[in-house]
């Protein structure tokens, strides 16, 4: 079995805890701001801007990709912001979707309470350590990438089974892209990193993986092998112009390779070996 012949995923509009956290110039409130961040990660809403972001959305699929209607399955997080923005989307299409808990986005526990400027003045090791280590960071009673990770190969199993010749759509966070673009591509640690300091999932981006070469309808892989991601919201700024791009192999590496790879930290102990205690 192969995996679906097209896998689209779409990032939720703006939210407005994503106002609130992200800008400390946002205008809103204080007792607005602080209601917002109290509340559930679940329970967070679209902003208008977010709401016409998902409109955007939805017509960007329907001129590049297909209408949404014809998709073989369609599944969205169940977290609100994410239903609103599927909805908005679909536009009036009649569409049936599917809610399913491995899209949800990262739990970011105690930590994903605060604005930014908050998490750097509380919790200054956790905001140190996801900076310099981004994919195994767990955050304060969170979760790490890794631990996304998980169900996103739980769910590429099921894709496999249900939809090996199929096209799906899923709706989802920004974190649990990054998670599946790290699977799908098969990065290494030191390869994420590099892309998480060099892109960030906007509002409404959509990432679209295809089996199917994008110049050559005849040359059909058995994996996702071709990818583009497009800022629905920034077009001119998406990656690679938003153009496809040709996904690496899995690759398999010889002994002298790994060594190589692994001088990207150095080592810090004395090579001479004399802080063995010495019995």
């Amino acid at each position: 079995m192969t995996m679906p012949k097209e896998l689209v995923l779409v990032r939720h509009g703006e939210s407005e805890a994503n106002v609130v956290q992200k800008r400390d110039d946002h205008n809103v409130d204080p007792e607005i701001a602080r209601q917002i961040m109290a509340r559930p990660d679940w329970l967070q809403r679209l902003t208008p801007r977010g709401r016409e972001q998902a409109r955007n959305a939805g017509d960007w699929i329907r001129s590049n990709i297909g209408r949404i209607a014809q998709f073989d399955g369609v599944f969205y997080s169940p977290f609100l912001r994410t239903r609103e923005t599927a909805a908005y989307a679909c536009a009036d299409e009649q569409v049936e979707l599917t809610h399913e808990d491995r899209l949800i986005e990262r739990d970011w526990g105690l930590y994903g309470k605060l604005t930014r400027k908050e998490q750097q003045e509380r919790y200054p090791e956790t905001y140190w350590e996801k900076k310099q280590n981004p994919m195994f960071a767990r955050l304060n009673s969170g979760e790490s990438l890794m631990d996304v990770n998980a169900r996103v190969r739980d769910m590429q199993g099921t894709l496999h089974r249900e939809y090996p010749d199929g096209r799906v759509l899923l709706f989802s966070h920004g974190d649990t892209m990054n998670a599946w673009l790290y699977e799908v591509a098969y990065m290494l640690p030191e390869e994420f990193e590099l892309h998480d300091k060099t892109f960030w999932f906007e509002n409404c981006t959509v990432m679209d993986f295809s089996r199917i070469n994008p110049e050559d309808a005849r040359d059909e892989r058995t994996k996702l092998h071709w990818m583009r991601i497009v800022h629905t919201t920034k077009p001119n700024e998406s990656p690679n112009g938003g153009q496809w791009v040709e996904l690496a192999k899995r690759r398999r590496y010889a002994p002298a390779e790994l060594l190589r790879q692994v001088e990207i930290a150095e080592r810090l102990l004395p090579q001479e070996e004399p802080w063995q205690i010495q019995r």
